[in-house]
């Protein structure tokens, strides 16, 4: 999609303030460092979900799994895909058309599958609340190992969309190639969200003939799809705009006269956004989350797994203070050697 607004603004950003150049340097300066602040934030942010996921143990369920997918497409997002757009956009201004086109061929794709992870995954996971809302109990003793083949498949599928920016065509015969990427990015994904989101409204407000028990399950399993809903709101007021304005473009070529490069960084820039917010998203929304990472930011967690043999690791066990188990889950096993190390400190003395 980006081609679509390119061709139509131009890309003539060469140095200068001569006649036909959309961009100034001042302005290349401010996107570049605007750029680099979201993906900064994107990689922090997503990073600490997945750390966080990864260490304690009752955040590992089904759809946690798919919220650590959706943040390892945002750190993608933060680590290749807005480096690869500052370099492409900064290429063009210093008029290396070549080495721009180039960096193109790799950005085209990565943008498309980081695009495509993020709104496969939102979908996913809207149909997996679905199936824990309206059958708790097949949801809850259903196979583990279902998750990481669903994830499998997401990734596949994004990746398989995204190769398709190598056989459609390009440049002046953009139009077809914007249909095909509206339909299967935009869509086909959001109508799937939003009849999986009608479904759960239905099965709630089915509660009152339900057994007080399922009825329980439902009003929990409805507080982490409203989460969800809140992600799928962010990522629509993020990423909307942007495909607003190529249809724009799609359906008014007169439109691109009052189109200026500006008006392309800032709703790229809007895109890129959410994948810096979602992990805000998460954390405020989820307890579970927000807890562990402001342990994990206030006492430097990080630092713990540079030293793991170290005397100051043994210490920090040995203290085992109720916030430090709050961020990792501590096995039993650990706890006998603990309790044992103890007994015979005591013994000794």
């Amino acid at each position: 999609m980006l081609n679509s607004s390119l061709n139509h603004t131009g890309t003539r950003l060469t140095r200068g303030g001569g006649r036909g150049v959309l961009l100034e340097y001042s302005h290349l300066i401010t996107w570049s460092v605007v750029y680099i602040l979201i993906a900064l934030f994107a990689v922090i942010g997503n990073v600490l979900i997945i750390v966080v996921f990864s260490k304690k143990r009752r955040l590992r369920t089904r759809t946690n799994y798919f919220v650590v997918g959706l943040a390892a497409a945002d750190v993608i997002v933060g680590t290749v895909t807005i480096p690869l757009w500052v370099t492409f956009v900064n290429l063009l201004y210093n008029g290396s058309f070549l080495e721009a086109a180039r960096v193109k061929e790799v950005f085209s794709p990565m943008d498309i599958f980081s695009g495509m992870l993020s709104i496969l995954h939102l979908m996913i996971i809207s149909l997996e609340r679905v199936y824990a809302i309206a059958f708790p109990l097949r949801h809850r003793i259903s196979n583990p190992k279902w998750n990481f083949l669903i994830l499998a498949v997401t990734w596949i599928l994004g990746a398989s969309v995204s190769a398709l920016n190598f056989f459609l065509p390009q440049g002046g015969q953009w139009k077809g190639t914007f249909l095909v990427y509206s339909a299967l990015g935009f869509f086909i994904p959001f109508s799937i969200i939003s009849i999986s989101y009608m479904s759960i409204i239905i099965v709630v407000k089915r509660r009152t003939s339900m057994t007080r028990r399922r009825a329980m399950v439902v009003k929990r399993e409805s507080r982490t799809a409203v989460t969800i809903f809140a992600l799928i709101l962010l990522f629509l007021a993020t990423w909307l705009p942007f495909f607003s304005l190529n249809l724009v473009l799609y359906t008014c070529r007169a439109c691109a006269s009052v189109v200026t490069f500006n008006m392309v960084l800032f709703f790229k820039a809007l895109h890129y956004l959410g994948s810096a917010l979602n992990p805000v998203v998460y954390s405020a929304r989820s307890p579970e989350f927000r807890r562990p990472i402001t342990l994990l930011l206030k006492e430097r967690r990080f630092q713990e797994s540079f030293y793991r043999g170290s005397t100051t690791r043994r210490s920090y066990l040995e203290r085992g203070s109720r916030r430090d188990r709050e961020l990792s889950d501590v096995s039993e096993s650990g706890k006998t050697g603990l309790v044992s190390r103890e007994n015979s400190a005591r013994l000794s003395r």
